[in-house]
């Protein structure tokens, strides 16, 4: 039964996960001034990668947009659908439910955006496609900003199990997880971003299954 809720939700995110996954190969594409749609044209590169670049701009726009999308599919668009009204009603603890699919949204939302980094530092750091020497530590931002997605991911699934309003509190979540994330983003050290990123998923998930056991589907 676990093994068929996991399979079930990685195919309803195939979509979202196709559409992410086209949208970092136009980011990539864009970055390294390698065009793979008609419409791109070929240009040379002139920022330097990862550090005066538009990756956060690029990264914020299609990762964190993966991260609301796949929140708000599994938890207000399946409500709509009546879907809960059949898992939850399975054999099966409604925690457990909960925890696969966290599991799996926030694993397809953590590992694409950083496969995204892992594959332009590779760029970066192949000898002639830079003139500039590459170190690890430039990606160092890139990767709080990494941090700063499962923050996004956890606001945006906690806003989609709230009841409410959708133009009053219920979203309210998802704009503290979004406002979490910059500060994350912006933190002088790395240790503190993993810190704030840490507490804040931990209240996140607190939050999710106090409501997961309060409301009544």
């Amino acid at each position: 039964m676990l093994k068929r809720l996991v399979v079930k939700e990685l195919r309803e995110s195939a979509g979202l996960v196709a559409l992410a996954v086209l949208g970092m190969a136009c980011v990539l594409a864009s970055l390294t001034g390698f065009p793979i749609l008609p419409w791109q044209q070929r240009s040379e590169i002139y920022q330097y990668p990862f550090v005066r670049d538009s990756l956060p701009f690029y990264f914020a726009l299609s990762a964190g947009g993966l991260a609301i999308a796949l929140g708000l599919k599994q938890t207000a668009w399946e409500l709509g659908q009546g879907t809960y009204y059949f898992l939850l009603h399975r054999p099966v603890h409604r925690q457990r439910i909960f925890i696969i699919k966290l599991a799996v949204g926030g694993m397809l939302a953590m590992s694409l955006s950083g496969l995204l980094i892992l594959l332009y530092a590779w760029w970066a750091m192949t000898p002639g496609h830079f003139p500039a020497p590459f170190y690890w530590s430039m990606t160092f931002p890139a990767w709080k900003m990494w941090i700063a997605i499962l923050t996004v991911y956890l606001g945006a699934f906690l806003s989609g199990i709230r009841p409410g309003r959708w133009f009053g509190s219920r979203l309210v979540p998802l704009a503290a997880a979004i406002s979490t994330a910059l500060m994350i983003s912006d933190a002088s050290w790395f240790w503190l971003a993993v810190a704030l990123s840490l507490a804040t998923s931990l209240l996140g998930v607190f939050a999710i299954f106090h409501y997961v056991q309060q409301r009544d589907y």
